[in-house]
């Protein structure tokens, strides 16, 4: 009876050993076996994968608009100064130093002699001045031209009025000093001057493809462009990705940390979480509303909401009837319920919109007696003051927008408070990214979903594309008074007057009403813990400098 028992306590610590071992075995696979995602192995390559809503209408600096345009062009050029991507300010980038001199209206920079081109040459004063006189050409047909109208002659040489390009306040003086000269002192020039239209161009590249004055695309495709930012353009695949890579020739490359960043064009908001859930990207462009409650309560370090200055609006044709009626146009905005869209579609408390400048433009703030207002009953007599009581006789309207998860819902709920609140009939119409910034550049549309994210933290930012003469204006809205009140601004004596002013343009514009405010943006998206050094700013302007990525763990 010894031995049986002996043998059967030792085959029990034979039998838990095993156990033991199994457990060990099983927790390992838990806890180190686990797969890595390709965002992991990404990041242990130093390569950022960003959602970025769609592929990009172009790639050349005088021709883009869009932010997903412009997040790519962030990386590839760089002006003549850069913005602290804690908080904006100023800071060398292209040009080492500059000096302001005569009340405003003179500038002079001294370019940087490390600044280069990525095939090595030096980036040139000359460089500038052929991008931004390139930009102004009414040959081009930049929509952005009128971003540089603050230069002296720069209007009038891209209406046509002036015919040489001398006579343009921008001048070379030699390779290193770019002299600009201003039509009237402008506070925030030099906040103009990271945006993309004012980026320089390689010269020689453009003249090589015969792209000096035309759109021509073949100078922007992997292999052919030469850029003077912190990447070069590696790959570009329509519908799949671009990709860029660390430019060797780079000013200041020990500021840059990735190897590579990656652009997906994920128009889906659903399928670019489920991308983000999969581990397939690093930072995605936004959230599926539907989503948020369950981020917030199973991945909350995961999900970031930022302040933007940005408005989501309609544009409406102008110069269509009956939208050709400014009493039609006002009570279309007033029978829009802005907080019912936001609840039910949104739901990251994004502020609605009354009025066209969001917060946080240098402490600009319309009086609320100016703002939009939501009413019902007035948007009917308005209505029937313009000839179509209840809706009788109105033709149907169609509301034109970009694919996307989130506008459509939106085009849904304003097409059925029209119906119910004016008896209006309106269509929508769905485009491709191209084809719908083609439509809004031709004015083929009725109605069209906009937004717009300040180019600089300044109220001119936003009220300036409803000039009469700029080429973003594409409500097709006119009006001299409207017009003379912007340049007035530019004159006044003090900030406070120059708000003034401004506020009494924007009042002006809404009483017009060629836009249909809908809510102020905040940006809401989803960022790996991996991604460090990704500040938050009101432009969301980033140019990647001091960006990392971690690996797994922290490693």
């Amino acid at each position: 009876m010894r031995s049986e028992r002996g043998e059967f306590f030792s085959r029990s610590r034979a039998r838990l050993a095993r156990a033991g071992v199994l457990f060990l075995a099983l927790l390992c696979l838990a806890s180190c076996g686990r797969r890595e995602t390709p965002a992991e192995k990404a990041a242990e390559d130093g390569v950022l994968i960003l959602g970025n809503g769609a592929d990009p209408a172009s790639l050349d600096p005088s021709l883009a608009t869009g932010t997903c345009e412009a997040k790519i062009l962030n990386g590839l050029f760089e002006g003549l100064v850069c913005a602290d991507q804690k908080d904006l300010s100023i800071r060398p980038a292209a040009a080492e130093s500059w000096e302001i001199f005569d009340g405003g209206l003179g500038y002079r920079f001294k370019i940087d002699p490390k600044a280069k081109w990525s095939d090595g040459s030096r980036v040139s004063a000359k460089d500038f001045e052929f991008a931004w006189k390139r930009t102004l050409s009414p040959e081009l047909g930049s929509e952005y031209a009128s971003l540089l109208f603050p230069i002296k002659n720069a209007r009038a040489y891209n209406s046509g009025k002036e015919k040489n390009p001398d006579a343009v306040g921008v001048r070379a003086v030699g390779d290193g000093i770019l002299s600009v000269r201003l039509e009237k002192p402008t506070p925030y020039f030099l906040s103009l001057l990271y945006h993309c239209a004012y980026f320089p161009l390689p010269r020689r590249t453009l003249a090589k493809f015969g792209a000096e004055r035309s759109r021509g695309g073949v100078w922007t495709k992997p292999g052919n462009m030469v850029c003077n930012g912190a990447f070069k353009l590696e790959k570009w695949s329509i519908n799949d990705r671009v990709v860029i890579s660390r430019n060797p020739e780079y000013r200041a490359g020990e500021k840059i940390f990735l190897n590579k960043i990656v652009f997906l064009p994920v128009s889906n908001i659903n399928t670019e979480d489920r991308a983000f859930r999969a581990g397939q990207m690093h930072v995605s462009e936004s959230v599926a509303p539907a989503r948020l409650a369950e981020i917030r309560a199973r991945a909350p370090e995961t999900l970031r909401s930022d302040r933007w200055i940005g408005v989501y609006y309609y544009a409406i044709n102008t110069s269509r009837a009956p939208l050709d009626n400014p009493d039609v146009r006002r009570a279309l905005a007033m029978s829009i319920d802005r907080r019912a869209i936001i609840d039910s579609f949104l739901k990251a408390g994004q502020p609605p919109a009354l009025s066209l400048v969001p917060g946080g433009c240098g402490g600009y703030a319309l009086p609320d007696s100016a703002k939009m207002r939501e009413n019902v009953a007035e948007a009917r007599r308005l209505l029937a003051k313009a000839g179509y009581p209840g809706g009788k006789n109105f033709p149907a309207i169609t509301i034109t927008y970009n694919t996307s998860e989130q506008h459509k819902p939106i085009a849904e709920a304003v097409q059925q408070m029209w119906r119910k609140n004016l008896g209006v009939r309106a269509e929508l119409l769905n485009l491709s990214w191209p084809a719908y910034l083609d439509a809004r550049r031709r004015r083929d549309f009725d109605i069209a979903r906009a937004s717009w994210i300040g180019d600089y933290a300044a109220p001119e930012s936003f009220l300036e594309i409803f000039r009469s003469d700029s080429g973003l204006n594409h409500s097709g809205f006119s009006d001299k008074s409207f017009d003379e009140k912007l340049g007035k601004a530019r004159s006044a004596k003090s900030e406070k007057e120059r708000f003034e002013i401004l506020a009494e343009a924007e009042a002006e514009l809404l009483q017009n009403a060629p836009i249909i405010p809908i809510y102020f943006y905040s940006r809401v998206f989803r960022i790996s813990p991996l991604v460090k050094g990704w500040h938050a700013n009101i432009l969301d302007y980033r140019n990647y400098a001091g960006v990392k990525l971690e690996k797994r763990g922290g490693e």
